[in-house]
């Protein structure tokens, strides 16, 4: 059964994007390459994923490393956020601003803002002074273009050769990978790196020139990151202190690591970890990847892993009445106040053909998007349906 599960498609059947490229342009490959001489998904030791994770963090090699460098001082800050919180602050308090905060960011922060509108662009915002709003009061200190771009490379080569994360690295590489993936390749050409920008150009953030980008690294301008990231801790930290004083501070800094925690670990488990199981019949419809729908990841973070993999641009991802999304309902709450105008919807069309026994994927939609950022909406390349 574990066998029917690794069963994927072969590699002349990808999607033709310069962003899917076994080459990999669009990131620096791996310290320990990306592939073994058998042509298979490299696996690398621990040895070698240390020194991975060494070469993107390491500022004194590479200045372009700083915000790397930087994240990961705060994911440390904020585990003892959580160690202060456990030993000393812990109250009913604490414990319920740390659960309501961890739900908010993995629901709303993660899934709806990082994954569903800057990855995929799933929704639309009626102003984008709305989506700013969103990007400034991202509190999780992840950036959204090394979270939007190597995610769809991951879609572009799921479980193959240049896949940036995935069980295939083993777990630890695959926790380390949030910054080894924000190594992009400065040495891609103005033309590519055009391509790239349009692909997180709905974002709202002011994109970096090539010259700028050939020396910072990232896609938002330096500049740009540095103050909104400031001013979204100062937010959220002064928000936190004003319910509840210093233990809801950390009980906020806790929820952050939780969260953070959870998305590094769910790139090794979202597709099965070392063995992943068979796909279950009526709860897992795509066969293409290793990815599967997991009752936790669904249930807190509305990440059904595997529908999303078989409509990645779908903001609604409960193909199946029990795999309630929790994402999608808070997208439909932003469509019925104004604040978003539309949003891509596979499932009514996907249950109908699943009630008439014929599961196939539509082939009307949003060409024009696919088209001009080469980001394919499926495996398949094909796009999704219509807008609601």
């Amino acid at each position: 059964m574990a066998e029917a599960a690794r069963k994927l498609v072969p590699e002349e059947h990808e999607p033709a994007s310069p962003v899917g490229n076994k080459a990999g342009w669009v990131l620096q490959e791996p310290t320990f390459g990306w592939a073994t001489a058998e042509g298979t998904p490299k696996e690398p030791t621990v040895g070698e994923a240390l020194r991975e994770w060494w070469d993107a963090v390491n500022v004194f090699a590479d200045a372009r490393r700083l915000p790397s460098a930087l994240h990961v001082a705060f994911h440390l800050a904020s585990l003892g956020c959580l160690v202060a919180l456990v030993g000393w602050h812990l109250s009913v308090k604490s414990a319920l601003y740390f659960s309501v905060s961890a739900f908010f960011m993995a629901t709303v922060t993660h899934t709806a803002w990082l994954h569903r509108y800057c990855s995929h662009k799933a929704f639309d915002f009626r102003s984008p002074w709305l989506a700013r709003a969103f990007l400034w009061l991202n509190g999780m200190g992840i950036r959204e273009d090394t979270y939007a771009i190597p995610h769809r490379v991951h879609h572009q080569r799921s479980d193959r050769v240049g896949d940036p994360y995935g069980p295939h690295l083993g777990r630890l590489a695959s926790y380390l990978a949030i910054e080894s993936v924000t190594k992009f390749n400065t040495d891609m050409t103005p033309e590519q790196y055009e391509h790239v920008a349009k692909t997180v150009s709905h974002i709202g953030f002011p994109i970096s020139t090539y010259e700028q980008f050939r020396r910072t690294g990232t896609v938002e301008h330096a500049g740009h990151l540095a103050v909104r990231t400031l001013f979204a801790q100062a937010f959220w930290s002064g928000v936190a202190y004003a319910v509840g004083g210093v233990p809801c501070v950390l009980a906020w800094y806790a929820a952050v690591f939780f969260v953070t925690f959870l998305i590094r670990d769910f790139n090794y488990l979202g597709h099965g970890g070392r063995r992943p199981r068979a796909k279950l019949q009526g709860w897992e419809f795509d066969e293409r990847t290793l990815a599967l729908n997991q009752v936790f990841f669904g249930v807190f973070a509305s990440e059904w892993h595997n529908n999303h993999h078989k409509f990645p641009r779908s903001a609604n991802l409960q193909l199946v009445p029990a795999q309630v999304d929790m994402s999608f309902l808070f997208i439909r709450l932003l469509r019925a106040s104004g604040v978003v105008t539309s949003y891509v919807d596979a499932v009514p069309r996907f249950r109908q053909q699943l009630t008439a026994g014929k599961v196939v994927r539509p082939i009307a939609g949003d060409e024009e998007y696919a088209n001009a950022t080469g980001i394919a909406d499926g495996n398949d390349g094909t796009p999704l349906p219509e807008r609601h």
